[in-house]
């Protein structure tokens, strides 16, 4: 089983990632950890090899992360996409806290290059206007991407932690049989 995860920054997608991944065993490829290891032209290429290579070399396995540019090279290969439609309000509220708190205690997140390092100036303002704008801008792009290889019937739609919880009982049933 090949899962994709997408939706905004700080919708949890890496958390949901964990969560499956300890459930199931399956390997996962963040693909931040990719993407920020790199200066951003020579990142998208990596993004795409990392992308092939885990696709090709494992049966089953989670992708998280968005990125539209290469979300047409991971479609084709996928059984199931889970997407996060988390509220703008709480999306920003956890990219603020995380940025927080990785400021506080000098501790990279697990799901993110050791290279990268997250400064509070006009690129990070910039970031925040972008996950504000998310839902706006990105999700009818991700909606014709879906339509054009026509994988709806792969989409599971997760808006809360109650969706969230259902769809994580159908891996406990998994793991008990």
């Amino acid at each position: 089983m090949k899962i994709i995860i997408i939706g905004s920054s700080g919708s949890g997608k890496s958390t949901l990632a964990r969560e499956i991944a300890k459930k199931t065993d399956y390997p996962v490829l963040h693909l931040d950890k990719v993407f920020h290891k790199y200066p951003s032209d020579l990142g998208r290429i990596k993004l795409r090899e990392a992308t092939k290579d885990f696709i090709s070399q494992n049966e089953n396995g989670i992708i998280d992360g968005n990125y539209g540019s290469s979300l047409s090279e991971r479609l084709p290969y996928i059984d199931e996409i889970v997407w996060l439609k988390t509220s703008r309000f709480k999306t920003v509220f956890r990219v603020i806290k995380r940025s927080i708190l990785v400021r506080l205690f000098h501790k990279n997140r697990s799901d993110m290059a050791e290279e990268f390092r997250e400064k509070w100036d006009k690129d990070y303002l910039e970031f925040l206007n972008f996950v504000w704008t998310f839902p706006e801008k990105e999700f009818p792009q991700i909606e014709q991407k879906i339509s054009e290889f026509a994988v709806w019937d792969k989409v599971n739609i997760l808006k809360n932690r109650k969706d969230k919880e259902k769809y994580l009982i159908k891996y406990d049933r998994k793991t008990k049989n």
